[in-house]
């Protein structure tokens, strides 16, 4: 786990011995419609869930993934991944694929 993530909380626990009533936000109602149990270990015990993954893991895996289709695309060949499902195709080339893939950001 990273050095920045605790997973256990003393804060914003629910006692039920407490008379002062207790605030639930719209995120932990949600949570309890999603994962009762879940609700109780963030809420009662302190134990709140592990951060997603970064965006720098998804952006990295799209590269890899994009540079090792092109791969695949320059030779005109089907991916061994394909071939392995049963799946005899070749990745399409085009002369504006380069102007699709940075329509985000330009």
């Amino acid at each position: 786990m990273s050095k920045y993530y605790n997973g256990k909380r003393t804060k914003n626990l629910f006692d039920p011995l407490s008379k002062v009533p207790f605030r639930v936000s719209r995120s932990k109602i949600e949570l309890f419609i999603n994962c009762p149990r879940c609700f109780y270990l963030d809420r009662r015990l302190g134990v709140g869930q592990p951060p997603g993954y970064p965006f720098t893991l998804n952006s990295a895996v799209d590269k890899l993934l994009k540079k090792e289709f092109d791969f695949y695309r320059n030779k005109q060949i089907s991916h061994p991944l394909m071939e392995a499902n049963g799946i005899k195709v070749i990745p399409f080339k085009h002369e504006k694929l380069d102007y699709w893939r940075d329509a985000l950001r330009e």
